[in-house]
C-alpha cells in the first residue's frame, strides 16, 4: 500500500478586498469589505518527526499575510490561496493545498497535483 502524510496549519488573519466585477445582485461586494480570512495549508512531509513544524508553518503564513489588517484588493479567495502556495513553494515546503475562506463560511482550495503543479 502506497500512502502519503501531510500536515497542516490554519491561521485566522483579517483584511479587506473587494469584487468590482460583481453582478448586480451581488452589487455590494463591489465596496471593500473586511473578512476574517480563515487560511489553511497542507504540506507533504516525509518522515513523522516534524519535517514541517505546525507552528513553523503558521508563523509562514502569517509573515507572508503582514501584520495587521491586509488590503488584498480585487484578489478572491482562489488569487490569494495561489499567491500564498507560490510564495511558500519559494520557501522550499512541499505544498499541497491552501484554502481561504471567508470567515470560515466560504471560499476556495487549491491543490496542487505535484509539488509546485497546477491542474
Amino acid at each position: 500500500m502506497k500512502s502519503t502524510t501531510e500536515v497542516w496549519a490554519e491561521v485566522r488573519l483579517p483584511g479587506f478586498h473587494h469584487w468590482p466585477a460583481a453582478p448586480d445582485h451581488r452589487s455590494y461586494l463591489r465596496a471593500r469589505h473586511r473578512h476574517l480570512f480563515h487560511i489553511r495549508v497542507s504540506v507533504d512531509v516525509v518522515h513523522d518527526d516534524r519535517d514541517t513544524e505546525f507552528h513553523d508553518l503558521a508563523d509562514e503564513i502569517r509573515g507572508w499575510w503582514g501584520t495587521g489588517d491586509r488590503e488584498c484588493g480585487p484578489a478572491s479567495c482562489e488569487t490569494l490561496a495561489w499567491t500564498l502556495a507560490d510564495y511558500l513553494l519559494g520557501k522550499g515546503l512541499s505544498v499541497r493545498e491552501v484554502g481561504v475562506s471567508e470567515d470560515g463560511e466560504a471560499g476556495a482550495v487549491v491543490t496542487l497535483l505535484q509539488e509546485g503543479e497546477r491542474p
